[in-house]
């Protein structure tokens, strides 16, 4: 299920960049069959890690499969999206924060 990417000033995405939200809206249409979560809640569980330290991300994606990891990459590889910072997460394990980011958590312990 793709989150709807709701861009009104009321939505807790209208606090997201403006480059991140443009690169889930080009994520979703190209075929992206995984989960699309900017909302606050998913991003708040996902600002932590085994570590001390705390960082909100942009948005949390979560692929299905190997084909959306490649449209995550194949995207990201665009000059329109250079800005775009991904960072992957499995168990959110580490003790030094490697997990953590301000830009798009790929978690691919879900699926």
């Amino acid at each position: 299920m793709i989150a709807r990417l709701d861009t009104t000033a009321s939505s807790a995405t209208a606090a997201l960049g403006t480059h991140y939200l443009r690169f889930l809206e080009a994520l979703k249409a190209s075929g992206f069959e995984g989960e699309i979560a900017p909302d606050y809640a998913s991003r708040t569980v996902l600002a932590t890690d085994n570590s001390i330290y705390q960082r909100l991300p942009q948005a949390a994606l979560f692929p299905r499969h190997a084909e959306d990891l490649e449209r995550i990459a194949r995207l990201a590889g665009e000059a329109a999206h250079r800005q775009v910072v991904l960072t992957p997460r499995g168990g959110g394990t580490g003790t030094n924060g490697q997990s953590l980011t301000d830009g798009l958590v790929v978690d691919v312990s879900r699926h």
